[in-house]
């Protein structure tokens, strides 16, 4: 990966006071260690944002000039945001050996379509980036993944990665980087389990007296043929 000049100052004060007045100078606040080294730095804030909005702008090697620390490499280790303005307001840099093998962390490049997704398969990205390591000028952009033989159930790991020259793996873990999984389901309508209504079991005699119907009219009549009986 190529190099990349920072200008950098160096700064007496710290602190959350000292780090204000100098963002309002519109400069950034940041520190430069490892190798030994530990130097409160400013950089240019836009320069900084440029690399991380840049794809494998964090593995850029930074060539620094200025501030005592000319011709010393770096690279963005890590960055604070302000969660409200979402600006810039800090920046590790890693001081790193360019003649030394170091890990860094690259993204993930999907090659090609694979049968399974062909088949109605979906593609799950379990890892979007690896672990290498390697000389600091050999820095990969990416690692490509073929994903072209790839049927559902298959799956690739680290280990099955074809690295480019000088690159290798940076972990001795073996994760698993994307697979191939079967298409999801709809899932059936559920039963109703609300109680089915029961159709109400009216008997002759409740029609009859409830309704008015001519069993009341018959059983009063029953009655009054006996008491002409009892006349008689």
């Amino acid at each position: 990966m190529e190099q990349q000049t920072l200008a950098v100052e160096s700064r007496a004060e710290t602190g959350k006071g000292a780090n204000r007045r100098i963002r309002r100078a519109g400069r950034l606040p940041g520190v430069l260690y490892g190798l030994g080294h530990n130097a409160p730095l400013t950089v240019d804030p836009k320069l900084i944002l440029k690399l991380l909005l840049t794809d494998g702008g964090r593995n850029q090697i930074l060539n620094l000039q200025g501030g005592g620390l000319d011709g010393k490499h770096a690279l963005v280790k890590d960055y604070q945001i302000d969660p409200v303005s979402r600006a810039l307001v800090h920046v590790d840099l890693l001081e790193i050996d360019v003649t030394k093998k170091i890990v860094v962390t690259v993204p993930v490049n999907i090659v090609g379509k694979s049968v399974g997704v062909a088949e109605g398969g979906v593609l799950n990205f379990v890892e979007r980036t690896v672990q290498v390591r390697c000389l600091p000028n050999q820095i990969p952009a990416h690692i490509d993944v073929d994903v072209t033989a790839l049927k559902i159930g298959d799956s690739v790991h680290l280990d099955l990665l074809t690295f480019p020259e000088g690159v290798e793996k940076g972990t001795h873990l073996n994760p698993t980087i994307v697979t191939i999984v079967p298409p999801t389901k709809e899932e059936e309508a559920a039963p109703s389990l609300a109680p089915t209504a029961e159709p109400e079991v009216i008997t002759a005699k409740k029609d009859a007296t409830a309704e008015g119907g001519e069993g009341a009219p018959a059983a009063a009549a029953g009655g009054d043929a006996k008491k002409e009986e009892k006349k008689k």
